[in-house]
């Protein structure tokens, strides 16, 4: 069953000084918040220096880092074999945190190997913030 919030990041994050931070500061990749924002259907982030991104669901499944989806060792992925969605790829069902460095992801056909790490999330929500 999906959690209504991702509990934890904020936890993890006591006795951060919340301050703007420069991109090449490390805090600029610490995740404060991580939710659902179902209407948008995105994945919003709160990063530690105050920037908020919605990453779209669809983004964030083309953009999964498994090996799967992204390919290894000079094999293609599945992305790149076939970019188009089947249905419930980006359906996000669940997601919990990896570490202090991650978040994990289980979609609604099954796939859950990707884990992407808060320096990816913060490019991507970069990315879908300039597009």
């Amino acid at each position: 069953m999906r959690a209504e919030r991702l509990v934890g990041v904020a936890e993890l994050r006591r006795g951060y000084p919340r301050r703007p931070v420069s991109e090449t500061d490390p805090r600029a990749t610490l995740a404060r918040r991580l939710d659902y924002d179902e209407p948008a259907r995105a994945l919003l982030v709160e990063w530690e220096d105050g920037a908020v991104h919605r990453i779209p669901f669809a983004v964030l499944r083309r953009s999964c880092p498994c090996a799967v989806c992204a390919g290894e060792m000079g094999r293609p992925g599945r992305f790149q074999l076939k970019p188009e969605l089947d249905p419930g790829e980006d359906e996000l069902a669940d997601m919990h945190l990896v570490g202090a460095y991650g978040l994990g992801t289980r979609w609604a056909d099954g796939h859950s190997t990707g884990i992407y790490t808060f320096e990816h999330l913060r490019r991507l929500g970069a990315a879908t913030a300039g597009a």
